[in-house]
């Protein structure tokens, strides 16, 4: 692949000062590297088989073989042969105490191709079928690149740009590799579900996918030397989140909370929902919560369009909180960041919370020779208070000093950002309050974004993708302080 072991991500050598830079680092690693040549030399580690859970439990399945293929048990003797469109069908039986055939069995059944289809869907690889008298738990194993090709799509679409796939392909690569063994009870790695990822097998493979898979092939991202958990959304609506404060824990130091000015053509970048009283009433009485009106409503989030930590509803018989996450599961909210109120004042507190329209000519040269301002952009109604900036090793950020942002200098054509610019919103109160006497008929709901919000936002990876940033600088615009690395296989 020409590429070194690891590489940090954003890196383009492109000055004569980053090239003595990787000149060193290499100088380095020379021993390292040269150690491993001579390993690899005698040894080459085979590509990772993935086992992969196809569905839940089967009370029956079919199995056909376009080139023909067999049968085996786990011991390894044939069972049977089977012809080119042959297919093998199994299912529990319709009266009881009749024999489950192959009970207390596994069956491996592999195309003479690699191909094999289960209910008519193809996958690649070969079929794993533990089957006992409640049911057959199907398992693909499959290549991780194969599996990839199959993955990919599903999640972030097959049209988007080439450099946005490679970053989904990196991410994805990522989580099937770290996620080995996490349904280890069901004898399985991954799941085929949103669980885990979306994999669709053959069905899914698209001429686009295959160079990304390809342009990519081992490349994973890693902290500590390990591989991340790289998190994926739909749309972050303008912010993502840290992960502590979507799934507790402790705080990883790479998915840390970033501004987003790239989403604003994603799904639910902002989206409503209006939640009749009568509505809300019938679904608090499965949390235990019992009401006939509703005279306020109010959130209990760090900010306006935060993440809500409690939705507070004031009723007839008391108030009573109710778990953000909750409100979303119960009415299918795309998120739990929004807030409750009349429409103007939850426009006016959504104006606040918008970051800045993407960075206009926001596209990154391919050769990056001196610093350059990416974006300059956050909800703060005092200004700014992030500076994105892109350099030869990469995207860098930094926060607003105590004193503000001073101006030092600007070379010639470099034009200075004005106060006055979109970038920097006005301040407006919070909409987090919906009544202010009364009753409620129904309640109103305003927010942002699609997903849990952590991590890279595929809206946004678009849109940069469309801008020709690269694979390595959309990574590194979401997760903070990570590298490439190359597996070796």
């Amino acid at each position: 692949m020409n590429r070194s072991e690891t590489e940090w991500l954003g890196a383009k050598p492109g000055s004569i000062k980053m090239l003595l830079t990787l000149t060193v680092i290499c100088l380095l690693l020379i021993p390292v590297v040269a150690g491993a040549a001579r390993h690899s030399a005698t040894t080459v580690a085979a590509e990772p088989i993935l086992r992969v859970k196809m569905g839940s439990n089967h009370t029956k399945f079919s199995v056909a073989f376009p080139d023909g293929g067999w049968l085996q048990n786990k011991r390894g003797k044939k069972l049977k042969s089977m012809r080119s469109g042959e297919t093998f069908s199994w299912s529990l039986p319709t009266k009881k105490g009749k024999r489950v055939d192959y009970q207390g069995e596994s069956i491996y059944l592999y195309g003479n191709k690699s191909i094999v289809k289960l209910n008519n869907s193809l996958y690649r690889g070969y079929l794993q079928a533990d089957i006992t008298d409640k049911g057959a738990r199907v398992i693909n194993h499959v290549g991780i690149e194969d599996y990839l090709q199959g993955v990919v799509g599903s999640e972030i679409g097959s049209l988007s740009p080439a450099e946005s796939l490679r970053a989904q392909t990196v991410i994805a690569r990522t989580y099937a590799y770290a996620s080995r063994g996490k349904h280890g009870s069901e004898g399985a790695d991954v799941c085929d579900s949103t669980h885990c990822q979306v994999y669709k097998g053959v069905g899914a493979e698209r001429a686009t996918i295959n160079p990304a898979v390809q342009a990519t092939r081992g490349i994973v991202m890693i902290s500590d030397g390990e591989p991340i958990a790289t998190l994926y959304h739909a749309s972050c609506g303008g912010m993502t989140s840290d992960n502590d404060k979507v799934y507790g824990g402790a705080p990883r130091s790479y998915l840390r909370r970033v501004i987003c000015p790239f989403c604003r053509d994603g799904t639910n970048f902002r989206w409503s929902r209006s939640i009749k009283t009568d509505a809300l009433a019938k679904a608090m009485r499965g949390e235990k919560i019992v009401f006939s009106r509703l005279y306020d409503a109010e959130i209990d989030a760090p900010g306006a369009m935060d993440r809500v930590t409690n939705l507070i509803l004031h009723t007839n018989t008391g108030t009573h909180k109710v778990r953000g996450t909750t409100v979303r599961r119960l009415f299918d909210l795309p998120s739990t960041t929004f807030v409750v109120g009349n429409r103007g004042l939850a426009k006016e507190a959504i104006a606040a919370a918008t970051p800045a329209s993407r960075p206009s000519g926001a596209k990154p040269e391919k050769t990056v020779a001196s610093i350059r301002i990416a974006a300059l952009v956050d909800d703060a109604s005092e200004g700014p208070n992030q500076l994105i900036i892109l350099t030869a090793s990469g995207l860098k950020r930094t926060l607003r000093p105590e004193e503000g942002w001073q101006t030092i200098g600007l070379h010639q054509g470099d034009d200075a950002v004005d106060s006055s610019s979109e970038i920097v919103p006005r301040a407006v109160p919070a909409a987090k309050r919906a009544s202010t006497g009364g009753h409620l008929d129904q309640l109103q709901l305003f927010g942002r974004g699609y997903g849990h919000q952590v991590g890279l936002c595929q809206a946004g990876a678009i849109e940069m993708g469309k801008r020709d940033w690269s694979y390595r600088q959309i990574l590194a615009f979401y997760y903070s302080n990570v590298a490439l690395r190359s597996l070796d296989y």
